[in-house]
């Protein structure tokens, strides 16, 4: 075997060298992707509760302006005509019931708060899915009654 004059091989502080800068390139890119599913999971978590507040906001504030009277003992508000909806909270579900079977409009809520002050209804809500993160939002909805004739 002939040698070619200049050629030399790889010395072990070339190669260890080489694994260190390996390793912090490496331990740099596992950091970040793990950041990226972190933060991607904790934003899935605050959006799924602001989507089931979103929800129930909807629906309260549809029957809110419809309804001529309410009542915070059993959360009822007595729709134009006399038809009567109640929220309840099942579990960890906010089901509305308008006399046929309930329908659930939200979930993941742990607390619910409905008081009437005159024509004023507010209804406040948490909800907190179950996920890697412990995460909670609440919101605070108002809506006004509708005039009946007698105002």
């Amino acid at each position: 075997m002939k040698i070619i004059k200049g050629q030399r091989g790889v010395t072990l502080v070339e190669l260890m060298m080489t694994i260190a800068i390996t390793g912090v390139i490496v331990a740099f890119l596992g950091t970040a992707i793990w950041q990226i599913s972190s933060v991607t999971a904790y934003g899935n978590d605050r959006l799924t509760a602001l989507h089931e507040l979103q929800n129930a906001a909807s629906w309260f504030n549809q029957d809110g302006q419809g309804a001529t009277a309410a009542s915070a003992g059993p959360n009822t508000l007595t729709l134009d005509g006399s038809p009567t909806v109640t929220y309840t909270l099942v579990g960890s579900q906010l089901q509305r019931s308008d006399g046929g079977a309930p329908l659930v409009v939200a979930r993941n809520i742990t607390s619910v708060n409905f008081t009437v002050n005159g024509r004023v209804v507010t209804m406040s809500l948490t909800a907190a899915p179950q996920g890697q993160y412990d995460v909670s939002q609440t919101g605070t909805y108002v809506v006004n009654l509708r005039p009946t004739e007698a105002e």
